[in-house]
């Protein structure tokens, strides 16, 4: 298969927070994704402290640029907060301490960490926490994709924020309160935005796979792609187990991560293989379907990065 995954937050034992990665390392996760049929993926780097989040995506682009093999699989990096909602469960795992409001003084250190807007294909933040949407428009002038995500923003800011250059919602009914009013919550207010995309988990912890199905109905398979969002149990040794802020719960056909002592999902232990399976097996989209999904949709999504800085300079002209 060519698997393109937009959000990976580690693999096969390796978080892509280590401090330092090593060339071994990223080299280890390279050989697991490709052995299980993956084209490309976008490097996810999530909330903590500014400066490591920077050092971490200013680390790895280095490692990435030394070796051209690397650079086709890891064309540029999806950066996931700091700038999202506080509001407990909305946060899901993010560190409350680290989250800030989204600003240009925020965002900036960290795409220029990654290399430029040519190396930063998707950026997470949740819309109420920019004011006058300022981070939004400007992340969208510099061409890169404006994700909703970890978000209680109400209807009239997420329109807004549509107008202003918002294209994505990252994983659609995930990064949310348990409980929330049946009518006028943020997964419907998301989904009747009429030119915003959906990432879905289908790993059925994150979201029940007939939702997924109800979802991908409601919206069509066009405007959906499937995302991992995995973590370092991914493709892991069976011994494997989280650090101590998370627990790998075993249950069930996939395993997935917890924030330890608390109910909310810290990541899923998804391949995108496995992810092709449920949407062919279980959620029963054809293989057509699932391959759009898992395959021809991200990469659409991300082309310009695929194809090289030079397309992506074209976004800003």
């Amino acid at each position: 298969m060519n698997f393109v995954d937009i959000q990976v937050n580690g693999y096969a034992g390796i978080s892509f927070h280590e401090d330092p990665l090593t060339r071994d390392q990223i080299q280890h996760v390279a050989a697991h994704l490709r052995a299980g049929g993956v084209r490309a993926i976008l490097p996810a780097i999530t909330t903590h402290d500014l400066d490591h989040m920077a050092e971490s995506l200013r680390s790895m682009r280095t490692l990435i640029d030394e070796d051209p093999s690397l650079r086709s699989l890891m064309p540029a990096f999806h950066i996931e907060g700091p700038c999202l909602s506080p509001q407990e469960g909305y946060r899901g795992a993010h560190r409350r301490e680290c989250i800030r409001p989204a600003t240009r003084d925020v965002m900036e250190p960290l795409v220029e960490a990654a290399g430029g807007p040519g190396r930063v294909a998707m950026v997470t933040l949740a819309p109420e926490e920019d004011h006058a949407l300022a981070t939004t428009r400007w992340l969208a002038d510099l061409g890169i994709i404006v994700c909703a995500g970890h978000t209680n923003a109400p209807l009239e800011v997420l329109r807004e924020a549509e107008g202003a250059g918002l294209r994505f919602c990252t994983h659609l009914g995930n990064g949310t309160a348990a409980m929330m009013d049946r009518h006028d919550n943020v997964i419907q207010r998301l989904m009747s935005l009429e030119s915003v995309k959906f990432a879905l988990i289908p790993d059925g912890h994150h979201l029940p796979l007939f939702v997924v199905r109800n979802w991908i109905r409601w919206l069509g398979v066009e405007r959906c792609v499937f995302t991992t969002d995995c973590t370092v149990a991914a493709d892991a040794p069976p011994a494997f187990d989280m650090d101590e802020r998370f627990e790998l719960d075993r249950t069930g056909d996939t395993p997935v991560v917890r924030l330890k002592g608390t109910p909310y999902l810290a990541g899923a232990a998804l391949t995108m293989a496995q992810g092709f399976a449920n949407a062919v097996e279980r959620i029963g989209l054809t293989n057509a379907e699932a391959t759009a999904l898992c395959c021809d949709q991200p990469a659409a999504l991300i082309a310009p990065w695929l194809s090289g800085p030079d397309d992506v300079s074209s976004l800003r002209s």
